[in-house]
C-alpha cells in the first residue's frame, strides 16, 4: 500500500461521521516540501447544500495520519508559517511565473493546463504562510469575485511586497464572473461559450490590471450580470442585508475584516439595515443563527440540562422535550408535527413553566390561549408560528372548530382547511395552510378528546417535593435562552438536508400514530449522533404508552377475563363462575355494571360477540355440563387486542413452553437479554447479556400462558413511584 493509499484510508475512517451527514469528498490536497515529501494533507468535503468541511491531516508520533488543529502547525516545524501549496513544482520551475489563487481546487485546475500554480489556502490564510519561496519571483494573482477574495488579494500583496515578488493581477472586472466566481467557474464558462476546453495560452492572454501593487481594494469592481458589487461601507452593509441567512453567515467574518470592524458590530448594522428595508413585516423576532458551527449532540445535551434546571422532569422526558423543540426548527423538512401535550394532575406542577421554557427556544413563538379560530388559521397561513396554548382544557371546551384546526396541522399532507373568504362581493372557497408545531398544557389534559391525544407526545409532570430543587425561571442568567435558540437556528441551517433525508428505524413496538409522532424527533436524533439515536428510541418506547386511548369497556372486559384464567389456572370456566370472578374486585365496574347490579350473562355475551366469542356447553366433570367458555376461545382476541403496546417481555419472567414430557431440568439455562432486564434506560435488539439459571415453574394449562407475570417492565417503574406520588399530592 502506497503512502497515498494510507492517507486515503485514514481520511475515510476519520470522516465517517461527516459522510453519514451527507458530506462527500471534494479533494485530498498534499502539501509537500521542495523534494516532494508529504508534510501534511488538507481534506476538503462538501454537502448537497454547498456547505464545506475542510480539515488538515498530519502524522502523529506513531506515524498515523490524524486530524490536525490549525494552531498545531508550529509543532510540525513550520515556525515561519505554513508552506505554500505545490512547493516542489515551484522549486523545479524557478524561471516560470507562479499563479496565485484562492484554494487548492483552483490551483489544481491551472496546474492541469501546464501552469505553475499555488495557494496559501482559504480566504483568511495569507497572514499564516511562509512566502519566502516566491521571493523575487513573477507572481500572477487571480482573485475570487467577492469581497473575501479581494481581501485575500490585499493581504497577499503585502506579503509578496515584503519578499520583493514581481506581482501582476488579473483584471476580474473584465471576466464577467458570477458572485463568488473563481478560476474554475471561468474555465467552465469558457468551455460553454467557446465550445472547447481552455488551454494554457488562453489563461496567459487574460487581461491584467495596471499598477496592481497600488490598486486599492475598494476600487476593484466586480461584474455580476451588469451590476456592480458594493464598494463603500454603506453599500456593503446594504448588500449584506439582502442576503439570506446562509449566504450571510458564510461571508460575515470576511466582511467584518474587510470593513475592519468586529463581527458583532457588523451583525447589528446588518440587522438594523434589514429592519429599515422592511423586508419582513412579521411580528416575530428574527433569531440570528449562531456564528460558529455547533455540535448537535452537545446542543441537545445542553437543552436537556437547561430544562431540568427549571422543571422537575424525568430525564427521558427532558430529552424528549429537547428533541421536540429542536424539531420545531426543522418544520420545513419534516412531515409530521406532533403536539407536545404537557399534562399535570394538579396545579403547581410546572406545566406553565415547561411551556414557557419551550417557547423561549422555539422559532416564531405565538401564545394562542385566547385566540379565535378565524384568527388562528390566518396567522398560521401568514407566519407559520410555533403555537403555545396553556389551560387547554378550558380553551377547547365546547370549541370543536378550534380543536379541528389543531388536529388538522398534524401531518403536512392534511395540514389545510377551507373557509369562505369575501372577494369581489362574493364568498370564495379558500384553502388555508395550518401546518406547524404546537405545544399545549393543562390539568388532566390527557383526558382531552382522543383525536388530540393520539396526535401528541405526552409529558407527565408532577409537583416537586421538598427534597427536589429547581431554579426559578425568572432568575435565569441573561442570554441563556437566546444563545440556545441561536444555536438551534444554526443547527437547522447546517443540517436541514440531513434531517430531511434521515430515515430512522421505527420499531413495530410503536403503533402507527406513535411512529408518525416520533419520526421527526428520531430524525433529529439520528442526525445529532452520539448517544441520541438510542436515547431517543428509549424515550419513544417509554413515553408512547402515555398517549394510548383509555380502553373501551369491551377491551377492559377482555383483559379482566384474561386475569381470571391466569389467576384460577383453568382451561375452561362456566359463565356463572366467570361473572362471579369478574365481580369479586370491588374496584372494577362489573359488580355494579347492570344498573347497580352485577354484569348479566346476556351483557357478557353481547360484549364478547364483537370478538367472535360465544358461550358453549362445557363439561364440568364426568356427569355435569353447563354454559361457559374455554380458554382457547380467547387466544386470538388476547393476541390481537391485549398485546403489550411496547411489545417487550414481562418483568422478571420469560414465556415458557409447556413441558410435554420431555426431559427438562428444574433449573435450566435461559438466555436473558437486555430487553428482558429491568434496565429501561437501554433498549437493544435482544442483545444477549448472560446465560442465567432460572427455576422453571410447571405450566398446567396448555392453551394459555399462566406462568408469565403480566406486569410490564415499565409498569414496575410506575408502581415504584406510587408512594412518591402520594407524597407530592
Amino acid at each position: 500500500m502506497t503512502e497515498l493509499d494510507t492517507i486515503k484510508q485514514a481520511a475515510k475512517t476519520i470522516t465517517e461521521k461527516q459522510r453519514n451527514q451527507g458530506y462527500k469528498s471534494d479533494g485530498l490536497h498534499l502539501y509537500t516540501d521542495t523534494d516532494g515529501n508529504i508534510l501534511y494533507v488538507r481534506l476538503r468535503m462538501v454537502n448537497a447544500s454547498g456547505d464545506k468541511w475542510i480539515r488538515p491531516l498530519s502524522r502523529d508520533d506513531a506515524g498515523n495520519w490524524t486530524l490536525l488543529k490549525e494552531p498545531d502547525f508550529k509543532a510540525l516545524g513550520f515556525t515561519d508559517g505554513k508552506p505554500l501549496y505545490n512547493l516542489q513544482l515551484i522549486a523545479n520551475n524557478p524561471d516560470k511565473p507562479v499563479w496565485l489563487v484562492e484554494g487548492e481546487k483552483c490551483a489544481d485546475a491551472l496546474v492541469k493546463l501546464g501552469l505553475i500554480a499555488t495557494t496559501s489556502g482559504g480566504a483568511s490564510s495569507a497572514n499564516d504562510v511562509n512566502w519566502q519561496m516566491l521571493a523575487g519571483r513573477e507572481v500572477v494573482m487571480w482573485a475570487d469575485n467577492d469581497p473575501a477574495g479581494l481581501q485575500y488579494v490585499s493581504d497577499a500583496l503585502v506579503k509578496l511586497n515584503d519578499v520583493k515578488a514581481k506581482v501582476k493581477q488579473i483584471d476580474i472586472d473584465k471576466l464577467n464572473l458570477p458572485v463568488k466566481g473563481d478560476c474554475v467557474d471561468w474555465l467552465q464558462w469558457f468551455d460553454q461559450y467557446h465550445g472547447r476546453n481552455a488551454i494554457k495560452t488562453d489563461i496567459e492572454a487574460l487581461p491584467l490590471k495596471n499598477d496592481a501593487m497600488q490598486a486599492p481594494v475598494s476600487d476593484c469592481l466586480l461584474v455580476v450580470d451588469a451590476k456592480v458589487l458594493p464598494k463603500t461601507d454603506d453599500e456593503v452593509i446594504a448588500w449584506l442585508a439582502t442576503l439570506n441567512k446562509i449566504e450571510y453567515d458564510r461571508v460575515r467574518k470576511d466582511q467584518a475584516k474587510v470593513l475592519n470592524i468586529q463581527i458583532k458590530t457588523l451583525d447589528s448594522m446588518v440587522k438594523a439595515e434589514r429592519e429599515s428595508l422592511n423586508q419582513d413585516d412579521s411580528p416575530f423576532a428574527d433569531i440570528e443563527p449562531w456564528n460558529e458551527a455547533i455540535n448537535p449532540a452537545q446542543l441537545l445535551d445542553d437543552i436537556t440540562h437547561t430544562i431540568q434546571r427549571f422543571i422537575v422532569l424525568d430525564k427521558h422526558q427532558a430529552q424528549t422535550a429537547a428533541l421536540w423543540v429542536s424539531s420545531c426548527w426543522f418544520i420545513d423538512v419534516i412531515d409530521c408535527a406532533p403536539i407536545a401535550l404537557i399534562n399535570a394532575p394538579e396545579r403547581a406542577c410546572g406545566k406553565t413553566q415547561l411551556l414557557t421554557v419551550l417557547a423561549r427556544l422555539a422559532p416564531r413563538t405565538a401564545q394562542a390561549s385566547g385566540i379565535s379560530p378565524s384568527v388562528l388559521f390566518r396567522m398560521i397561513e401568514a407566519y407559520q408560528p410555533t403555537l403555545f396554548i396553556d389551560e387547554i382544557e378550558t380553551v377547547l371546551k365546547d370549541n370543536e372548530e378550534l380543536r379541528g384546526l389543531i388536529n388538522a396541522g398534524h401531518t403536512r399532507d392534511s395540514a389545510s382547511v377551507w373557509r369562505s373568504v369575501a372577494k369581489n362581493d362574493d364568498f370564495v372557497p379558500t384553502k388555508f395552510n395550518v401546518w406547524g408545531m404546537k405545544a399545549i398544557a393543562g390539568i388532566n389534559a390527557i383526558k382531552l378528546a382522543e383525536t388530540v391525544t393520539s396526535r401528541s407526545i405526552v409529558f407527565e409532570l408532577r409537583r416537586k417535593t421538598a427534597s427536589e430543587n429547581v431554579e426559578r425561571l425568572r432568575r435565569a442568567e441573561a442570554g441563556l435562552f437566546e444563545v440556545l435558540a441561536s444555536k438551534l437556528a444554526r443547527f437547522a441551517e447546517d443540517y436541514s438536508q440531513q434531517v430531511k433525508e434521515a430515515r430512522p428505524h421505527l420499531p413495530d413496538a410503536l403503533g402507527d400514530r406513535d411512529q408518525d409522532n416520533w419520526e421527526p424527533l428520531l430524525q433529529v436524533a439520528s442526525v445529532a449522533g452520539g448517544h441520541w439515536p438510542v436515547t431517543a428510541l428509549n424515550a419513544a418506547l417509554r413515553l408512547s404508552g402515555a398517549t394510548q386511548t383509555p380502553v373501551s369497556s369491551a377491551n377492559e372486559l377482555l383483559s379482566d377475563i384474561q386475569e381470571v384464567f391466569e389467576a384460577k389456572q383453568v382451561i375452561k370456566i362456566t359463565t356463572t363462575e366467570l361473572i362471579n370472578a369478574l365481580c369479586e374486585d370491588s374496584e372494577k365496574s362489573w359488580a355494579t355494571y347492570n344498573r347497580g347490579k352485577q354484569l348479566s350473562p346476556r351483557q357478557l355475551s353481547n360484549k364478547l360477540k364483537d370478538y367472535g366469542i360465544a358461550s358453549k356447553t362445557i363439561r364440568i366433570n364426568g356427569y355435569e355440563t353447563a354454559k361457559g367458555f374455554e380458554c382457547e376461545q380467547f387466544n386470538d382476541a388476547f393476541a390481537r387486542y391485549l398485546t403489550d403496546p411496547l411489545n417487550l417481555p414481562s418483568q422478571g419472567n420469560i414465556l415458557l413452553e409447556a413441558n410435554n414430557g420431555g426431559a427438562l431440568s428444574v433449573s435450566d439455562v435461559v438466555t436473558v437479554t437486555d430487553s428482558m432486564s429491568n434496565n429501561c434506560d437501554v433498549v437493544t435488539d435482544s442483545k444477549v447479556i448472560s446465560n442465567k439459571k432460572v427455576t422453571l415453574e410447571p405450566t398446567p394449562i396448555l392453551g394459555c400462558d399462566v406462568v408469565t407475570d403480566k406486569t410490564h417492565i415499565l409498569a414496575a417503574a410506575t408502581h415504584a413511584h406510587f408512594n412518591d406520588d402520594v407524597a407530592r399530592f
